[in-house]
């Protein structure tokens, strides 16, 4: 929110694609946790899997995913995690994991602007810049297949730290909470 393109955001969706898949929900100027805390658990979503089954966002959305299918297919796994700047050697098992990751991500953009009217939408994760590229414009053709009727589609923009975002947020928890100003106090 700080230190990525949501700096200049007021509202926006946050998709973090790592092992897992995680986010988080900024909502003027501010992250919004919701009463349990849970608010932006977007790997929990759910979207339709294989044969219209309901499965969860996470299921579909993660490197694990990517993982398993370099597993099934005999290839060495370990660079997706040594070498986090660098996949061409998967090109050639990438783009269906772009595409599938994409798919499912559309479904839950969608799902997430028929709740809220999100301005933007960032997409990032533990991958290099021109995978993170690759999936934001599939991602944005998926979304465009989707009836959006009823929904001002928000603009679907690359995260811009990368693998270092969990360790950046992570870094600056203890500053925000001693600093900033809870905006949620003026709510209440």
């Amino acid at each position: 929110m700080v230190f990525g393109r949501g700096g200049k955001l007021n509202d926006f969706i946050y998709f973090f694609i790592g092992t897992f898949i995680g986010g988080g929900v900024v909502l003027n100027r501010a992250v919004f946790t919701g009463q349990s805390g849970n608010a932006g658990a977007v790997g929990s979503m759910p979207v339709v899997g294989k044969n219209n089954s309901v499965t969860q966002l996470i299921d579909h959305a993660s490197v694990f995913t990517l993982e398993k299918t370099l597993r099934k297919h005999k290839r060495d796994p370990s660079a997706l995690w040594l070498s986090p700047d660098d996949w061409s050697q998967y090109d050639d098992l990438l783009q269906d994991w772009i595409q599938s990751t994409a798919t499912h991500l559309a479904i839950a953009i969608v799902s997430s602007c028929s709740v809220i009217d999100f301005t933007a939408v960032v997409i990032d994760g533990s991958f290099p810049a021109e995978v993170r590229s690759k999936l934001v414009s599939t991602t944005q053709t998926e979304f465009d297949k989707h009836n959006l009727q009823g929904i001002t589609p928000p603009s679907l923009l690359e995260g811009q730290l990368g693998a270092s975002a969990r360790a950046v947020g992570a870094a600056c928890l203890p500053l925000y909470s001693r600093y900033l100003l809870d905006q949620n106090v003026l709510f209440k």
